[in-house]
């Protein structure tokens, strides 16, 4: 597996702490292209941390 570039790692800390904030990054985009924040539901809620 291709390691994270070397300033991301130190910003961030370990592998599994740059996963999530990528992870968290791309799911922030999903809810902002599908137009999620304006659905009031409890699962988006969660989605959007709100």
């Amino acid at each position: 597996m291709r390691q994270p570039p070397n300033t991301v790692r130190q910003l961030l800390g370990d592998d599994e702490t740059v996963r999530r904030w990528f992870g968290a990054g791309m799911l922030d985009n999903v809810v902002a292209v599908l137009g999620l924040a304006d659905i009031d539901e409890p699962w988006v809620h969660v989605l959007a941390a709100r």
